[in-house]
């Protein structure tokens, strides 16, 4: 009899009357994909706002400041007091750069890319070494103990995770 009593306060406790139907939501992670590669992605524009910013690096008179999987912003800083953005070289999944005899090197997906900075106004494509890295796996979020919804490669490459409210998640890590 003690042993049905606790099944039934137990059974009574772990009853949700709130809940109308067969999910429920719990923190987790969901992956930001990018779409998949496209080599016509590449251009420039106009100067933007930084939103993600990444690294900085100084070349002559100007700044060229990653905008994290987005591009790079370059900077006239030739008066540090009034320093301006003057154009946004737009290379999708770029994060990393470096700059050396007036050529500029930089991830695209997994390709080396390198743009000839002769005018500075008008950085033209110059070269491209495909697969250069490897795809770096972020297929399930970096930390442990955590449920996350399954990263699906048909709807492009995970650049990063966000936490929210997840529905009946599948992968747990």
């Amino acid at each position: 009899m003690k042993y049905l009593s606790l099944l039934f306060i137990i059974a009574l406790f772990s009853c949700d009357p709130d809940r109308t139907d067969s999910t429920h939501k719990v923190p987790g992670y969901v992956p930001i994909y990018l779409e998949q590669r496209s080599d016509t992605a590449i251009s420039t524009g106009g100067p933007k706002t930084t939103v993600k910013a990444g690294k900085i690096y100084a070349y002559r008179n100007y700044l060229f400041q990653v905008e994290q999987n987005e591009g790079i912003h370059i900077i006239d800083n030739l008066d540090p007091k009034q320093a301006h953005k003057i154009i946004f070289l737009k290379i999708p999944s770029a994060t990393e750069l470096a700059i050396k005899s007036n050529y500029l090197y930089t991830n695209h997906f997994n390709d080396l890319v390198v743009f000839d900075l002769s005018d500075i106004s008008s950085p033209r494509l110059v070269s491209r070494l495909t697969n250069a890295f490897p795809q770096i796996s972020q297929n399930y979020p970096s930390l442990t103990g955590v449920q996350f919804e399954c990263a699906d490669p048909s709807k492009g490459i995970v650049i990063g995770w966000k936490e929210q409210m997840i529905e009946n998640p599948k992968c747990r890590r």
